[in-house]
């Protein structure tokens, strides 16, 4: 494997990125971070739609500290494989182990969850101010056509058996995919 030019001290790693072979990376032994098949598709649909609007942080060695699911779908993906010829942007940060492994927490954590109140806010707009079909929103946030329309239900939190609904397991914070227990 070839070594990863680091980005020099002090300067902006955005300003710095490299377009290397996929299979010169590796991953972390340590991510709690684990994407359900649905996101992944979704994911992989953002990547084909928007291209990569975010690198994969890696130390000089290749070992990944954030972007393992976008860096395994380049791989996995023959689409996404294709589009860029197998290769992926990185971001080298020159940090020791112990660095690395908190910055792969701190930064997912910091990707924080959705608030399904927010996402019936922004359901609603999109069908009744922009016009959008329930189909394409579930489409392009990676729902169900039946989560959709709950979500574009006035009120639908204060709505009765709101607990019966199979949501997909991405609106859980559980890493198992197990519906939620509510009581």
């Amino acid at each position: 494997m070839t070594m990863l030019t680091p980005t020099p001290a002090g300067e902006d790693p955005l300003n710095h990125i490299q377009w290397v072979p996929a299979e010169d990376l590796d991953a972390n032994a340590w991510n709690p971070n684990r994407v359900h098949k649905p996101e992944l598709r979704l994911l992989e649909h953002s990547l084909l739609t928007t291209g990569w609007i975010q690198p994969i942080l890696a130390n000089p060695d290749g070992l990944i500290i954030d972007g393992f699911h976008r860096w395994r779908l380049s791989q996995d993906s023959k689409a996404v494989r294709a589009r860029w010829n197998g290769r992926v942007p990185v971001a080298v940060l020159d940090v020791d182990r112990p660095t690395a492994m908190l910055m792969t927490i701190r930064i997912n954590r910091a990707k924080g969850t959705h608030v399904a109140v927010c996402m019936s806010a922004i359901v609603r707009e999109l069908i009744e101010d922009h016009g959008y079909d329930p189909q394409q929103i579930a489409k392009e946030m990676g729902a169900t056509v039946d989560e959709v329309n709950l979500l574009a239900q006035d009120g639908v939190f204060a709505a009765r058996g709101i607990s019966n609904w199979a949501y997909s397991p991405a609106w859980y914070p559980t890493e198992d995919g197990k519906k939620a227990v509510t009581k």
